[in-house]
């Protein structure tokens, strides 16, 4: 801090500073500086409500606070006027402030962290309870189950041996054939309750995706539904999963004869598989007609189908499946180009050896 004190009669200034240096000045070099203010002396502080920049005689500059008060005396009038250098103050708010931004950004982050969390539990207690409600609807289906399979299973063996009774007439053979594949498909549809109901156990190998893809279209190449398709591969890049083989397999074929279906059995299907940085990626789109908005949203729900055939669950078993296996399924869609399923399946821990090489490998 600074003091100096002038007495007007004299235009003259005498300095008082702790410490040498506060400007640089000499204290006759500032004799005549300020002078004006003895025209209309009055008491006020400089620098509360903005900054004031002061100058050394070196060029260099550091803020202040400058008062200044007059004073009546016999000698004159006695101007005072003191002078803070408030640098290490500045440097201290400077400091609060980054603290401040530093805290915030730290409360921020924790909020977002508390925020995941807290979904992630939410997540958590949702799969509980749907676990919980399934092994009660498990348990009803199984009940279900067995009150119409076997009145099924009479049925059908009723009219196999109806069939197969040589005074059949050729007329009746075709209804009889007809009531045997709506007794199969609600049997069917049973298995696909019981399937969807009952509590999953996996069996997971390590493997390249891009195996169990070709596996799969294998097992489909001599399908009737597929022969007027043609199907697109499109390997970007090598994947390696820890999966459920079969289980895997059943909703990728779901998905493709889907599409088969969506398409007419006429149409191109292109399977694209690329890598996330924790996910595998498999895109399966068709050339179909797309899927209306309002459909779309219940596609996954069990039970509900647009098609006079099948028991409403394939895609609803599709998305369980994946779920338990740790993945995603997504489905975008844009009426008259196509539909395209997107499922991602979390990246095995360590590589994993391709068909070729186990094949390959020393018994």
């Amino acid at each position: 801090m600074g003091l100096l004190l002038s007495v007007s009669k004299a235009r003259s200034f005498l300095s008082i500073t702790r410490r040498n240096g506060l400007f640089g000045y000499r204290r006759e070099e500032l004799l005549g500086h300020r002078a004006r203010y003895f025209a209309a002396p009055v008491t006020r502080p400089m620098g509360a409500s903005y900054e004031l920049r002061a100058q050394r005689k070196d060029g260099s500059e550091f803020p202040v606070e400058i008062s200044l008060s007059p004073l009546q005396t016999q000698e004159g009038l006695l101007i005072t006027s003191v002078i803070r250098d408030i640098t290490e103050r500045h440097r201290a708010a400077e400091a609060l402030r980054k603290a401040h931004d530093e805290l915030e950004i730290r409360v921020q982050e924790r909020t977002a962290e508390l925020l995941k969390a807290n979904a992630e539990k939410q997540q958590v207690l949702e799969q509980l309870l749907r676990a919980e409600n399934l092994a009660e609807i498990g348990q009803l289906a199984a009940g279900v189950a067995h009150e119409i399979r076997n009145p099924l299973a009479g049925i059908r063996g009723a009219i196999k041996v109806l069939r197969e009774n040589k005074m059949d007439s050729e007329l009746q053979r075709p209804i009889m054939t007809e009531i045997l594949e709506r007794v199969d498909r609600l049997n069917m549809a049973v298995q696909d309750l019981l399937e969807y109901a009952k509590p999953m156990s996996l069996q997971k190998t390590k493997l390249q995706l891009s195996d169990v893809l070709d596996s799969t279209l294998s097992a489909l190449l001599h399908d009737p539904r597929l022969q007027s398709v043609e199907i697109l591969k499109d390997y970007r890049q090598s994947v390696d999963v820890e999966t459920d083989v079969a289980i895997i397999e059943r909703v990728f074929i779901n998905i493709i004869l889907n599409a088969a279906q969506a398409m007419n059995s006429s149409g191109k299907l292109q399977i694209t598989l690329e890598g996330s940085d924790a996910a595998g990626v498999v895109s399966f789109q068709d050339t179909g007609p797309g899927i209306e908005p309002g459909i779309l949203e219940k596609i996954f729900n069990p039970f509900f189908t647009t098609r006079s055939e099948g028991s409403g669950l394939g895609l609803a078993l599709c998305k369980k499946y994946i779920e338990v296996l740790g993945g995603k399924i997504e489905v975008t869609t844009q009426l008259g180009v196509g539909t395209t399923f997107v499922i991602s399946l979390p990246k095995a821990s360590a590589p994993s050896f391709s068909k070729e090489e186990l094949q390959g490998s020393p018994g």
